[in-house]
């Protein structure tokens, strides 16, 4: 017995979206070596416009590593965003510091409501005003199936 089922198309579309993000919990922060500062569990939250609506952006920083001497660093982090009526989208996103601004990358792993079937990726750069708020402008490319 042989099931014949319909071939879904696939497309293809341009993502962009911005972001402003405030601290909410700085979580554990220490210094080694080198003058290595290290933080540990960071939550950040703040508003989401783009391609996919306005809404809210959760950030949980699982690492950043930076050198107060120099200004360079790394981080790695999840994140989730969720558009009121729509459904949400989480990913993770990893990147580079250099100073006040970082570049990083960034893809969705799982959707919910509308989004869901859509896998999106691409890059993030980052621009700190403070200590406890970024604004961040991402690119990519969404593909829906």
């Amino acid at each position: 017995m042989m099931v014949v089922t319909p071939a879904m198309a696939v497309t293809k579309e341009a993502y962009q979206g911005h972001h402003e993000m405030d601290l909410i919990n700085p979580g554990t922060v220490w210094v080694t070596g080198g003058n290595i500062q290290h933080v540990k569990d960071s939550y950040w939250m703040g508003t989401s416009e783009g391609s996919l609506g306005v809404g809210t952006m959760e950030i949980w920083y699982n690492h950043i590593s930076l050198n107060l001497n120099t200004g360079q660093g790394t981080y790695s982090g999840k994140f989730l965003i969720t558009i009121p009526g729509a459904g949400t989208v989480e990913g993770s996103g990893r990147g580079i510091i250099t100073g006040f601004n970082s570049v990083g990358t960034w893809e969705v792993t799982h959707c919910t409501g509308e989004f869901q079937g859509s896998k999106t990726m691409g890059s993030a750069l980052a621009a700190f005003t403070s200590a406890t708020h970024f604004s961040m402008d991402c690119e990519g490319t969404t593909i829906n199936h």
